[in-house]
């Protein structure tokens, strides 16, 4: 083999589907005893304690997992007529916001104040429990939809972004632990996945055959034949 050639391995979208089903049960199967383990603690703290002028910035961030963001996405991608990955989102999106919204009454796990008392929460609006995060589900979804339609250069530091940079978010305003955004990652990487590669034909573009067409295609032919007549006449003169 020479330097030129290698192998690359991607794998493909059941594969990355099993893998994150495999990554959602084991961060599962870490909070269902409803403990704190050493390692996620240590963890929270190293992302909690960040410098405070990256607040303003992380508080931004975190709004990519909003929900708004999708629908925003959705007019954008509506505005330009690219149906097919406007549709994409909306599935993929939704299914993660459904899906992380079941986790977290399934599974119960608390949010980081009910674990630390004196925690100082910089977020402004949580509700409910915290395991899977809704905001890292949905924003993984979101990056894992646009990295098929999102040219290289591009792809990597819009997922790169909206995953890494929404999860840090969430622990660092103390909204969610460690394994919260493990576990909303998963969920997202999973309903990204189920529709990655899911083709949907635009009807606009390929319409279906009607009368119009029919008598379109008459026309053309009655106008070849009258031009292969008026050759022939033309051939005898």
């Amino acid at each position: 083999m020479t330097k030129n050639h290698y192998i690359r391995f991607r794998p493909g979208p059941t594969l990355q589907l099993f893998m994150a089903m495999i990554l959602f049960v084991a961060s599962a199967a870490v909070v269902s005893g409803g403990n704190l383990p050493l390692w996620e603690e240590a963890a929270f703290w190293t992302f909690y304690n960040l410098p405070n002028f990256v607040e303003p910035y992380l508080l931004a961030i975190t709004q990519l997992g909003n929900i708004f963001v999708l629908f925003g996405l959705a007019i954008f991608y509506a505005v330009y007529r690219r149906y097919g990955i406007l549709l994409k989102l909306l599935l993929s999106g939704c299914l993660a916001y459904v899906v992380s919204g079941v986790a977290k009454d399934l599974l119960g796990r608390g949010r980081p104040a009910e674990f630390f008392s004196d925690l100082v929460v910089r977020d402004y609006i949580v509700r409910g429990p915290g395991f899977p995060s809704g905001h890292a589900a949905l924003a993984t979804a979101i990056a894992v939809t646009l990295s098929t339609v999102l040219p290289r250069k591009h792809k990597w530091w819009v997922m790169t972004v909206l995953i890494g940079g929404v999860s840090i978010s969430r622990v660092f305003l103390g909204v969610h632990l460690p394994m919260d955004v493990v576990g909303g990652i998963a969920v997202g990487w999973a309903c990204g996945e189920v529709f990655k590669y899911v083709d949907i034909v635009d009807k606009t573009k390929h319409p279906k055959p009607g009368i119009t067409d029919k008598l379109r295609k008459k026309k053309g032919k009655a106008k070849k034949s009258s031009k292969r007549k008026q050759k022939g006449l033309k051939a005898k003169k």
